[in-house]
């Protein structure tokens, strides 16, 4: 039986009459006529006594008014500790980023923020396809697009620039290419299969020849020590490029792409202590790093 029914029982309980108890409830008393008479009817007892000044309680009613009551108080607790749970920096927060984003910039965040809230715990997810936010996969997501979907609420948060990187080793021995044509002549490093629908997976298959992608993995990790290696070019964030001198840019004014950051999360924990707190926090990382992501500032 649904608890509407013990609730409307209740303020006729306390308040004595129908009018009085459909103004707590803030409904109309022909509303809490019927769910009273609905829950005699069910219980098969006779619940008040019908009196020109009001309602009194029958012996059954008096019997299960404490227990009524106690169940609203029960009820009205949890609330307290929901409510309670929702408002306190503390607990679980699944985040999930692609895994060169995750690892280079957001892990030593992450970290900064812990110190702050100590009793947050996080789940990291770093892979190059975002787990699905409206099925609860996780509870905060990067991407570099706007899913546009109506239960996600976020906000672009910045923008990161992409450029075309290649091993010193490798120009070495392939020659440095000094505009887009000669890049035919040249090999590259790419994603596996199926991830051609990201914004920097489609720059790379408009700069390389489908043939002359001779790598291809699932790792940002593998990628560098592809370049390294001197495999082949790779396009990739400049924030994520090794400073130390044995990778260089390549073509910066011909391709110097920039793509949008969003960061979202699930419009039911918008207002959570915990995810309000941390989206804060991020948003201001995002405005004070802003060259560093675009590529403006390199420093080492």
């Amino acid at each position: 039986m649904s608890w509407d029914y013990y609730r409307y029982f209740l303020a006729v309980a306390e308040t004595g009459s129908l009018s009085a108890a459909a103004r707590q409830l803030s409904v109309s008393q022909p509303t809490v006529g019927r769910q009273i008479a609905e829950l005699e009817k069910r219980l098969e007892t006779r619940l008040f006594e019908r009196a020109s000044h009001g309602y009194l309680l029958t012996p059954a009613g008096q019997q299960i008014r404490e227990k009524i009551r106690a169940v609203a108080a029960d009820l009205d607790g949890v609330e307290q500790v929901i409510s309670g749970l929702d408002k306190s920096l503390s607990g679980l927060i699944r985040i999930s980023a692609t895994e060169g984003f995750g690892s280079y910039w957001l892990t030593p965040k992450l970290s900064q923020f812990q110190e702050r809230h100590p009793s947050i715990q996080f789940d990291l997810m770093l892979d190059i396809s975002v787990v699905n936010l409206r099925r609860r996969e996780a509870d905060v997501a990067l991407r570099l697009a706007n899913p546009r979907v109506s239960d996600l609420i976020g906000r672009k948060v910045g923008r990161t620039g992409f450029g075309l990187y290649g091993a010193k080793s490798y120009l070495e021995k392939r020659g440095e290419p000094i505009s887009m044509t000669e890049l035919a002549s040249h090999d590259f490093i790419g994603w596996q299969s199926g991830r051609d629908s990201l914004p920097f997976s489609a720059a790379l298959e408009k700069i390389a020849p489908p043939g002359n992608i001779k790598f291809r993995c699932d790792t940002v990790a593998a990628q560098i020590a592809a370049v390294q290696s001197g495999i082949g070019l790779f396009v990739a964030p400049h924030y994520l490029v090794p400073r130390d001198g044995r990778v260089v840019r390549l073509l910066p004014t011909e391709i110097n792409l920039r793509f949008d950051i969003w960061l979202l999360t699930h419009r039911d924990l918008v207002n959570a202590g915990r995810i309000r707190s941390l989206l804060d926090f991020l948003y201001e990382h995002f405005r004070n790093d802003q060259q560093f992501l675009l590529g403006e500032d390199l420093r080492p």
